[in-house]
């Protein structure tokens, strides 16, 4: 995995960490986002779904599960990350059009499993669909397609 910036709209940037081998065949990239970034594009999105309409645009949703052990609050709650494609529920239904995103866990240290630390739980968001595209080393102009420097 590589630590990029990406973007699909030239105008927001988020960090994301890139598999270079998971590219689509235009060029576009899956990035994972951590828990702070994927919050960030869920204000952004229900911002922009308020402004434009559900109908013109996909929204990302935190929900924070608070745990209870033994009378005291968990010190690392779950999280749930939904994505709903609005424009999808007439034609796939809720069911359909709705995602909940399974976390892929990233441990920079590249290490084998480890049952007390999985490593850091990434979301890929959009995924293809959303034309998600690394910045380039300059940090201005896009990277199509992705290549990660060596």
């Amino acid at each position: 995995m590589h630590r990029v910036m990406v973007s699909n709209n030239y105008t927001d940037k988020y960090p994301a960490c890139v598999d270079a081998d998971e590219r689509h065949d235009e060029g576009w990239v899956r990035p994972y986002f951590d828990l702070d970034t994927v919050r960030e594009l869920a204000a952004n999105t229900q911002a922009a779904a308020a402004e434009f309409g559900h109908d013109a645009i996909d929204t990302v949703h935190v929900i924070d599960a608070i745990d209870f052990i033994d009378g005291e609050v968990d010190e690392d709650p779950w999280s749930l990350v939904v994505v709903i494609s609005w424009m999808d529920i007439a034609v796939k239904g809720v069911d359909g059009a709705t995602t909940i995103v399974t976390p892929r866990y990233h441990r920079e240290d590249g290490g084998d499993y480890d049952p007390e630390y999985q490593g850091e739980p990434l979301y890929a968001i959009g995924g293809f669909p959303w034309c998600w595209y690394a910045i380039g080393p300059d940090g201005i102009h896009p990277q199509i397609p992705f290549r990660p420097e060596r």
